[in-house]
Protein backbone atom coordinates (compact mmCIF):
# COMPACT_ATOMS: atom_id res chain seq x y z
CA UNK A 1 0.00 0.00 0.00
CA UNK A 2 1.14 3.55 -0.68
CA UNK A 3 1.10 4.42 3.02
CA UNK A 4 4.04 2.04 3.56
CA UNK A 5 6.21 3.49 0.79
CA UNK A 6 9.25 5.61 1.62
CA UNK A 7 11.86 7.57 -0.30
CA UNK A 8 14.41 5.11 1.07
CA UNK A 9 12.66 2.34 -0.91
CA UNK A 10 13.31 4.24 -4.15
CA UNK A 11 16.92 4.92 -3.16
CA UNK A 12 17.59 1.26 -2.40
CA UNK A 13 15.97 0.16 -5.66
CA UNK A 14 17.52 2.62 -8.10
CA UNK A 15 20.57 4.29 -6.55
CA UNK A 16 23.09 1.58 -7.58
CA UNK A 17 22.04 1.94 -11.24
CA UNK A 18 21.89 5.72 -10.95
CA UNK A 19 25.53 5.83 -9.74
CA UNK A 20 26.62 4.02 -12.91
CA UNK A 21 25.43 6.90 -15.08
CA UNK A 22 25.53 9.95 -12.80
CA UNK A 23 28.07 11.43 -10.39
CA UNK A 24 26.74 12.31 -6.94
CA UNK A 25 28.19 15.20 -4.98
CA UNK A 26 29.47 14.63 -1.46
CA UNK A 27 26.35 16.28 -0.06
CA UNK A 28 24.04 14.11 -2.16
CA UNK A 29 25.88 10.97 -1.08
CA UNK A 30 25.55 11.94 2.57
CA UNK A 31 21.84 12.74 2.31
CA UNK A 32 21.16 9.45 0.50
CA UNK A 33 22.95 7.56 3.25
CA UNK A 34 21.00 9.39 5.95
CA UNK A 35 17.61 8.78 4.32
CA UNK A 36 18.40 5.12 3.71
CA UNK A 37 19.60 4.59 7.30
CA UNK A 38 16.77 6.58 8.93
CA UNK A 39 14.87 4.56 11.53
CA UNK A 40 17.05 1.51 11.06
CA UNK A 41 19.72 -0.08 13.24
CA UNK A 42 22.32 2.04 11.41
CA UNK A 43 21.10 5.14 13.31
CA UNK A 44 20.97 3.41 16.67
CA UNK A 45 18.16 2.10 18.82
CA UNK A 46 16.20 3.21 21.88
CA UNK A 47 14.88 0.77 24.48
CA UNK A 48 11.59 1.84 26.10
CA UNK A 49 10.18 0.11 29.19
CA UNK A 50 6.74 0.30 30.80
CA UNK A 51 6.66 1.81 34.30
CA UNK A 52 3.97 -0.65 35.53
CA UNK A 53 4.49 -3.93 33.66
CA UNK A 54 7.32 -5.94 32.00
CA UNK A 55 6.50 -4.67 28.50
CA UNK A 56 9.48 -3.35 26.49
CA UNK A 57 9.65 -1.72 23.08
CA UNK A 58 12.56 -1.05 20.73
CA UNK A 59 12.50 2.07 18.56
CA UNK A 60 15.07 2.88 15.89
CA UNK A 61 16.44 6.43 15.87
CA UNK A 62 15.88 8.94 13.06
CA UNK A 63 18.63 10.54 10.97
CA UNK A 64 17.53 14.17 11.61
CA UNK A 65 18.63 15.24 8.13
CA UNK A 66 16.70 18.31 6.98
CA UNK A 67 16.08 16.64 3.61
CA UNK A 68 14.61 13.47 5.11
CA UNK A 69 10.79 13.38 4.78
CA UNK A 70 10.47 11.17 7.87
CA UNK A 71 12.22 13.59 10.23
CA UNK A 72 10.24 16.81 9.75
CA UNK A 73 7.01 16.23 11.70
CA UNK A 74 8.15 16.92 15.26
CA UNK A 75 10.66 19.53 14.12
CA UNK A 76 7.85 21.40 12.38
CA UNK A 77 5.72 21.44 15.54
CA UNK A 78 8.62 22.68 17.65
CA UNK A 79 9.51 25.39 15.13
CA UNK A 80 5.92 26.65 14.93
CA UNK A 81 5.67 26.79 18.72
CA UNK A 82 8.86 28.85 18.82
CA UNK A 83 7.51 31.25 16.18
CA UNK A 84 4.18 32.00 17.88
CA UNK A 85 5.61 34.71 20.11
CA UNK A 86 7.23 36.36 17.06
CA UNK A 87 4.00 36.77 15.06
CA UNK A 88 2.56 40.27 15.13
CA UNK A 89 -1.20 40.70 15.69
CA UNK A 90 -1.47 42.45 12.36
CA UNK A 91 -2.22 41.62 8.75
CA UNK A 92 0.42 39.71 6.79
CA UNK A 93 1.16 39.41 3.08
CA UNK A 94 2.38 36.37 1.15
CA UNK A 95 4.43 37.16 -1.96
CA UNK A 96 6.21 34.59 -4.16
CA UNK A 97 9.18 35.49 -6.39
CA UNK A 98 10.05 32.91 -9.08
CA UNK A 99 13.24 32.67 -11.12
CA UNK A 100 12.92 32.00 -14.87
CA UNK A 101 13.84 28.42 -15.73
CA UNK A 102 16.65 29.68 -17.97
CA UNK A 103 18.62 30.39 -14.77
CA UNK A 104 18.31 26.80 -13.52
CA UNK A 105 21.54 25.88 -15.29
CA UNK A 106 23.48 27.97 -12.74
CA UNK A 107 22.62 25.42 -10.04
CA UNK A 108 24.89 22.92 -11.81
CA UNK A 109 28.05 24.88 -10.99
CA UNK A 110 27.15 27.66 -8.50
CA UNK A 111 23.94 26.75 -6.63
CA UNK A 112 24.85 28.53 -3.38
CA UNK A 113 25.67 31.76 -5.20
CA UNK A 114 22.40 31.66 -7.14
CA UNK A 115 20.30 31.08 -4.03
CA UNK A 116 22.10 33.81 -2.06
CA UNK A 117 21.61 36.24 -4.95
CA UNK A 118 17.90 35.40 -4.99
CA UNK A 119 17.53 36.27 -1.29
CA UNK A 120 19.48 39.51 -1.77
CA UNK A 121 17.54 40.58 -4.88
CA UNK A 122 14.12 39.94 -3.32
CA UNK A 123 14.96 41.84 -0.14
CA UNK A 124 16.44 44.73 -2.14
CA UNK A 125 13.28 44.87 -4.26
CA UNK A 126 10.86 44.95 -1.33
CA UNK A 127 13.03 47.41 0.61
CA UNK A 128 13.03 49.80 -2.33
CA UNK A 129 9.24 49.76 -2.54
CA UNK A 130 8.90 50.26 1.23
CA UNK A 131 11.17 53.30 1.17
CA UNK A 132 9.50 54.93 -1.83
CA UNK A 133 5.88 54.32 -0.82
CA UNK A 134 4.58 57.49 0.82
CA UNK A 135 2.47 55.69 3.41
CA UNK A 136 5.40 53.59 4.58
CA UNK A 137 8.85 55.15 4.09
CA UNK A 138 10.45 52.72 6.49
CA UNK A 139 11.92 49.28 7.06
CA UNK A 140 9.90 46.14 6.33
CA UNK A 141 10.20 42.79 8.05
CA UNK A 142 10.30 39.57 6.06
CA UNK A 143 10.58 35.81 6.56
CA UNK A 144 11.75 34.24 3.30
CA UNK A 145 11.72 30.52 2.50
CA UNK A 146 13.57 28.98 -0.43
CA UNK A 147 11.83 26.28 -2.49
CA UNK A 148 13.56 24.73 -5.50
CA UNK A 149 10.87 22.29 -6.66
CA UNK A 150 7.49 22.13 -8.33
CA UNK A 151 4.73 19.56 -7.87
CA UNK A 152 6.34 17.18 -10.37
CA UNK A 153 9.80 17.58 -8.74
CA UNK A 154 11.00 19.56 -11.75
CA UNK A 155 13.34 22.42 -10.89
CA UNK A 156 11.26 25.47 -10.03
CA UNK A 157 13.26 27.94 -7.93
CA UNK A 158 11.13 30.40 -6.00
CA UNK A 159 11.06 32.31 -2.74
CA UNK A 160 8.03 32.42 -0.44
CA UNK A 161 7.97 35.69 1.49
CA UNK A 162 5.75 36.28 4.52
CA UNK A 163 5.69 40.00 5.31
CA UNK A 164 3.99 41.88 8.16
CA UNK A 165 1.90 44.66 6.65
CA UNK A 166 3.79 47.70 7.85
CA UNK A 167 7.14 49.37 8.30
CA UNK A 168 9.20 51.10 10.99
CA UNK A 169 10.28 54.59 9.94
CA UNK A 170 13.46 56.35 10.99
CA UNK A 171 11.86 57.46 14.26
CA UNK A 172 10.70 53.89 15.12
CA UNK A 173 7.06 54.72 14.35
CA UNK A 174 4.90 51.92 13.00
CA UNK A 175 3.22 52.64 9.65
CA UNK A 176 0.65 49.97 8.85
CA UNK A 177 -0.62 48.89 5.44
CA UNK A 178 -4.39 48.95 5.14
CA UNK A 179 -4.81 47.71 1.57
CA UNK A 180 -5.53 44.11 0.55
CA UNK A 181 -2.24 43.82 -1.38
CA UNK A 182 1.20 44.99 -0.35
CA UNK A 183 2.68 46.24 -3.65
CA UNK A 184 1.63 45.95 -7.34
CA UNK A 185 3.06 42.72 -8.74
CA UNK A 186 3.87 44.06 -12.23
CA UNK A 187 6.05 46.77 -10.75
CA UNK A 188 7.63 44.26 -8.38
CA UNK A 189 8.44 41.99 -11.32
CA UNK A 190 10.36 44.68 -13.21
CA UNK A 191 12.40 45.78 -10.21
CA UNK A 192 13.06 42.17 -9.14
CA UNK A 193 14.41 41.37 -12.61
CA UNK A 194 16.79 44.33 -12.50
CA UNK A 195 17.95 43.55 -8.94
CA UNK A 196 18.58 39.89 -9.78
CA UNK A 197 20.67 40.80 -12.81
CA UNK A 198 22.67 43.25 -10.69
CA UNK A 199 23.39 40.76 -7.89
CA UNK A 200 24.37 37.98 -10.32
CA UNK A 201 26.80 40.27 -12.17
CA UNK A 202 28.25 41.46 -8.86
CA UNK A 203 28.89 37.79 -8.01
CA UNK A 204 30.66 37.25 -11.39
CA UNK A 205 27.97 34.87 -12.63
CA UNK A 206 27.40 34.77 -16.38
CA UNK A 207 23.69 35.13 -17.10
CA UNK A 208 22.48 32.65 -19.73
CA UNK A 209 20.15 34.05 -22.42
CA UNK A 210 20.37 37.50 -20.84
CA UNK A 211 18.67 39.33 -23.72
CA UNK A 212 15.71 36.94 -23.64
CA UNK A 213 15.36 37.21 -19.86
CA UNK A 214 15.42 41.01 -19.96
CA UNK A 215 12.67 41.10 -22.58
CA UNK A 216 10.12 38.92 -20.80
CA UNK A 217 8.20 39.47 -17.54
CA UNK A 218 9.30 37.58 -14.43
CA UNK A 219 6.74 35.81 -12.26
CA UNK A 220 5.78 37.49 -9.00
CA UNK A 221 2.63 36.25 -7.28
CA UNK A 222 0.85 37.92 -4.37
CA UNK A 223 -1.97 36.58 -2.23
CA UNK A 224 -4.54 38.74 -0.40
CA UNK A 225 -3.61 39.71 3.12
CA UNK A 226 -3.84 37.27 6.02
CA UNK A 227 -5.66 38.93 8.90
CA UNK A 228 -5.57 36.32 11.68
CA UNK A 229 -2.37 35.43 13.57
CA UNK A 230 -3.24 31.72 13.72
CA UNK A 231 -3.51 31.71 9.91
CA UNK A 232 -0.04 33.24 9.74
CA UNK A 233 1.35 30.51 11.99
CA UNK A 234 -0.12 27.80 9.77
CA UNK A 235 1.52 29.46 6.78
CA UNK A 236 4.85 29.52 8.60
CA UNK A 237 4.69 25.78 9.25
CA UNK A 238 3.47 24.96 5.74
CA UNK A 239 6.16 26.81 3.84
CA UNK A 240 9.20 26.72 6.12
CA UNK A 241 9.37 22.99 6.90
CA UNK A 242 7.82 21.53 3.78
CA UNK A 243 10.03 19.06 1.92
CA UNK A 244 10.19 18.44 -1.80
CA UNK A 245 7.98 15.33 -1.63
CA UNK A 246 5.76 14.16 1.20
CA UNK A 247 5.87 10.38 1.30
CA UNK A 248 2.07 10.15 1.32
CA UNK A 249 2.26 11.15 -2.35
CA UNK A 250 4.14 7.98 -3.27
CA UNK A 251 1.70 5.58 -4.93
CA UNK A 252 3.85 2.78 -6.34
CA UNK A 253 7.47 1.68 -6.67
CA UNK A 254 8.20 -1.21 -9.02
CA UNK A 255 11.39 -2.57 -10.55
CA UNK A 256 11.53 0.17 -13.22
CA UNK A 257 9.61 3.22 -12.05
CA UNK A 258 8.13 5.40 -9.31
CA UNK A 259 4.55 6.69 -9.37
CA UNK A 260 3.52 9.69 -7.27
CA UNK A 261 0.61 12.10 -7.10
CA UNK A 262 0.74 15.82 -7.81
CA UNK A 263 -1.56 18.81 -8.19
CA UNK A 264 -1.89 20.24 -11.67
CA UNK A 265 -2.21 23.98 -11.05
CA UNK A 266 -2.89 24.57 -14.75
CA UNK A 267 -5.94 22.30 -14.55
CA UNK A 268 -7.88 23.73 -11.58
CA UNK A 269 -5.54 22.10 -9.03
CA UNK A 270 -6.72 18.63 -10.00
CA UNK A 271 -4.90 15.71 -8.42
CA UNK A 272 -3.07 13.56 -10.97
CA UNK A 273 -0.41 10.88 -10.99
CA UNK A 274 2.98 10.86 -12.69
CA UNK A 275 5.07 7.78 -13.46
CA UNK A 276 8.81 8.30 -13.86
CA UNK A 277 11.66 5.94 -14.57
CA UNK A 278 13.52 5.19 -11.37
CA UNK A 279 16.70 7.01 -12.45
CA UNK A 280 14.76 10.08 -13.58
CA UNK A 281 12.89 10.18 -10.29
CA UNK A 282 16.20 10.13 -8.37
CA UNK A 283 17.69 12.77 -10.66
CA UNK A 284 14.80 15.12 -9.93
CA UNK A 285 14.74 14.37 -6.23
CA UNK A 286 18.49 14.75 -5.67
CA UNK A 287 18.63 18.02 -7.64
CA UNK A 288 16.87 19.71 -4.70
CA UNK A 289 19.45 18.81 -2.06
CA UNK A 290 20.87 22.09 -0.84
CA UNK A 291 24.58 22.88 -0.44
CA UNK A 292 25.96 22.28 3.03
CA UNK A 293 25.32 25.16 5.42
CA UNK A 294 22.89 27.03 3.15
CA UNK A 295 20.09 28.59 5.22
CA UNK A 296 16.75 27.90 3.53
CA UNK A 297 14.79 30.12 5.94
CA UNK A 298 16.01 33.68 6.50
CA UNK A 299 14.67 36.72 8.33
CA UNK A 300 15.17 40.31 7.19
CA UNK A 301 14.49 43.86 8.35
CA UNK A 302 12.91 44.26 11.75
CA UNK A 303 12.50 40.45 11.85
CA UNK A 304 16.26 39.87 11.58
CA UNK A 305 17.66 37.82 14.45
CA UNK A 306 19.95 40.58 15.74
CA UNK A 307 17.14 43.09 16.38
CA UNK A 308 13.84 41.19 16.25
CA UNK A 309 13.06 41.10 19.97
CA UNK A 310 13.63 44.84 20.46
CA UNK A 311 11.78 46.01 17.36
CA UNK A 312 8.80 43.70 17.81
CA UNK A 313 8.39 45.11 21.31
CA UNK A 314 8.40 48.64 19.88
CA UNK A 315 5.78 47.71 17.26
CA UNK A 316 3.45 45.94 19.72
CA UNK A 317 3.34 49.02 21.96
CA UNK A 318 2.02 51.05 19.02
CA UNK A 319 -0.67 48.65 17.80
CA UNK A 320 -4.30 49.52 18.61
CA UNK A 321 -5.71 47.67 21.60
CA UNK A 322 -8.51 46.16 19.51
CA UNK A 323 -5.87 44.61 17.28
CA UNK A 324 -3.47 43.60 20.00
CA UNK A 325 -6.26 41.68 21.74
CA UNK A 326 -6.26 39.24 18.82
CA UNK A 327 -2.72 38.12 19.62
CA UNK A 328 -2.22 34.38 19.70
CA UNK A 329 -2.30 32.89 23.18
CA UNK A 330 0.26 30.17 23.62
CA UNK A 331 -1.17 27.43 25.80
CA UNK A 332 1.02 25.19 27.89
CA UNK A 333 0.88 21.72 26.41
CA UNK A 334 1.20 18.66 28.60
CA UNK A 335 4.36 16.68 28.05
CA UNK A 336 3.83 14.07 25.34
CA UNK A 337 4.13 10.48 26.50
CA UNK A 338 3.48 6.95 25.30
CA UNK A 339 1.03 4.85 27.26
CA UNK A 340 1.76 1.17 27.49
CA UNK A 341 -0.19 -0.74 24.79
CA UNK A 342 -0.42 -3.80 27.06
CA UNK A 343 -1.46 -2.67 30.53
CA UNK A 344 -2.94 0.68 29.38
CA UNK A 345 -1.88 2.19 32.71
CA UNK A 346 1.88 2.56 32.72
CA UNK A 347 3.94 5.03 30.70
CA UNK A 348 6.79 3.98 28.45
CA UNK A 349 10.08 5.29 29.84
CA UNK A 350 13.35 5.56 27.93
CA UNK A 351 15.64 2.92 29.46
CA UNK A 352 18.70 2.91 27.19
CA UNK A 353 20.15 4.10 23.90
CA UNK A 354 22.36 1.91 21.74
CA UNK A 355 24.38 3.64 19.02
CA UNK A 356 25.41 1.78 15.88
CA UNK A 357 28.95 0.48 16.12
CA UNK A 358 29.25 1.22 19.85
CA UNK A 359 30.41 -1.54 22.19
CA UNK A 360 28.57 -0.10 25.15
CA UNK A 361 24.98 0.87 25.74
CA UNK A 362 24.04 4.08 27.49
CA UNK A 363 21.52 3.31 30.21
CA UNK A 364 19.30 6.00 31.65
CA UNK A 365 18.40 6.01 35.30
CA UNK A 366 15.34 7.49 36.93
Amino acid sequence: MSAALHISDALQAFLPTYRQHQTLSYQQEKVCRHITDCRTAQCGMQQWRCSDCPFEKQVYCSCRDRHCPRCQGRQTEQWIEAQQEKVLPWRYFHVVFTLPHELNVITQYAPETLYNCLFQAVWATLSQFAIKRKTLKGQLGMTAVLHTWGQTLAQHIHLHCLIPGGALDGESRWRGVKTDYLFPVKALSKVFRAKMFSTLRAADITIPQADLLMSKPWAVYAKPCLCKPDTVIRYLGRYTRKGMLHESRLKAIDKDSVTFSYKDYADNNRSKQMRLKGEEFLRRYLSHILPKGLMRVRHFGFLANRCRRKKLSIIRRQLPKSTASEEVVVKDKPMSCWHCPVCKVGILMLASIALHGANTQKRLSG
